[in-house]
């Protein structure tokens, strides 16, 4: 269950976050207004709901060692600084931090940086002991030229992969558009109650999951006799064919949210069998994070046609006070369910299929304010991790001693080049076809 915490988080994160849920109902208002809770399916027009998960099986078939990508996203701006701590420039550090860094940072080898001292939690030492055996890749100094600091327009432009106002669909959704399936919702997967922008697509269909047990309908407040007859009423709606448009319309979500839950009914745990996703790896307790990335991983390893998948982690990285003690917390329990995750991934064998990259919209001021936290910044963090991750420093760390004109870190790589290395390197198409003048920006390598 969600942890309730007091937000120190600025007002522009507040809205942000909020912008992002408002499409979204809970989990107990989505079973208090009788709606399949598991499974939402978008752009579902032209779907054939008879067999929504044909498609998906049939693409699983055809291409059972197709590279996947997972987008993981950490909310609010995480710092650089304290996530990968540059320790040739511990005396500039130390001037403009004081105490807000951890003391004793994690020595990454071969490198003069060191790791925050939660990322080695974990299963088989958390993140460190995934970078000691070369499976992630950091990309330090990580954001745009001329950066927006707002939350709504930095984090837009990174789900859209285009720096403009515009409104337009994300990044991996306009790759679905291209090379995904009119017909498999899977294709792209959001693990959690909503879906991604980074997912919104045109027209390929794409979904989101939360959990494949609930994808079943319910009525508030009625059970027994009276609630087995208020589903029958209710799934009889699928049944005939009006011509209005406003009947049509709820004949075809009737429909679709019946089969649905019939569709998924053998990857739900009952009482009388185990739970057919479960893996071998125990995920860590009460870490949101873990139990959306655990979902993700047991529909990874089904024959449903995955090619890009996203996951907004748990946490408050907008870290304006309070630094130290939020990023211990937060951002250790991402790091243990990100090594769960691909232990997991490992067990099952799927961990060569799939990347998985971690972001977050932008990064914080190297000079900390005066309540232990830092502001809004440039020069953020993000990396890739997985067996075919190219491990160590991908690109490079900004310095301490030649801020920007606003006194930011400044920029070393543009996301949208390493978007561009993504798409070239890992999903094997042309970027040009997703990231406009995608040849402009270059590219990192960033597999091996």
């Amino acid at each position: 269950m969600p942890r309730f915490r007091a937000h120190a988080a600025c007002q522009d994160f507040h809205r942000a976050s909020e912008a992002a849920r408002r499409d979204v109902l809970t989990r107990r208002q989505m079973v208090k207004y009788g709606i399949g809770a598991g499974v939402t399916v978008y752009a579902a027009t032209r779907l054939p709901t008879a067999h929504l998960l044909d498609a998906a099986a049939a693409e699983a078939a055809a291409a059972p060692d197709a590279p996947v990508l997972v987008s993981v996203f950490l909310p609010g701006g995480l710092d650089l600084l304290d996530t990968l701590m540059p320790l040739d420039q511990e005396g500039a550090l130390r001037d403009l931090r004081g105490g807000v860094s951890p003391a004793t940072p994690l020595a990454l080898k071969g490198t003069s940086l060191g790791l925050h001292p939660a990322l080695g939690k974990g299963i088989d030492g958390g993140l460190q002991g995934l970078y000691d055996r070369g499976q992630i890749g950091f990309l330090p100094g990580i954001d745009y030229a001329n950066p927006n600091l707002s939350h709504f327009a930095s984090r837009a432009f990174w789900e859209t992969g285009m720096v403009s106002q515009q409104s337009v669909s994300g990044w991996l959704g306009r790759w679905l558009d291209r090379h995904g399936s009119a017909d498999n919702p899977l294709q792209g997967l959001s693990s959690g109650y909503g879906l991604s922008p980074t997912l919104r697509s045109a027209g390929a269909p794409v979904a989101s999951v939360s959990d494949p047990g609930d994808a079943r309908l319910s009525m508030w407040s009625v059970w027994g006799d009276w609630g087995t007859a208020a589903v029958d009423a209710y799934n009889a709606l699928a049944q005939p064919a009006p011509k209005a448009a406003g009947p049509a319309a709820t004949m075809r979500a009737a429909r679709l949210a019946h089969k649905v839950s019939e569709q998924l009914a053998p990857y739900a745990a009952t009482k009388d069998k185990p739970d057919p996703l479960a893996g071998p790896v125990a995920y860590p307790d009460n870490n949101d994070t873990a139990d959306r990335l655990k979902v993700l991983a047991g529909l990874l390893s089904q024959p449903l046609g995955i090619r890009v998948a996203t996951v907004d982690a748990d946490g408050e990285f907008d870290t304006h006070e309070g630094q130290a003690q939020t990023l211990e917390r937060d951002l250790g329990a991402v790091g243990e369910a990100l090594a769960a995750f691909q232990a997991d991934l490992e067990a099952r064998g799927l961990a060569d299929r799939v990347l998985t990259f971690v972001w977050s919209e932008f990064g914080r001021r190297p000079q900390a304010n005066k309540s232990q936290g830092t502001d809004h910044g440039a020069g953020g963090v993000a990396w890739v991790q997985g067996p075919r991750a190219l491990g160590g420093i991908l690109t490079e760390y900004p310095s301490l001693t030649a801020l920007d004109p606003e006194k930011n870190l400044k920029v070393t790589v543009d996301f949208r080049k390493v978007y561009g290395s993504l798409i070239g390197q890992w999903l094997g198409t042309d970027p040009a076809e997703v990231i406009p003048n995608a040849p402009s920006f270059g590219s990192v390598q960033v597999v091996r």
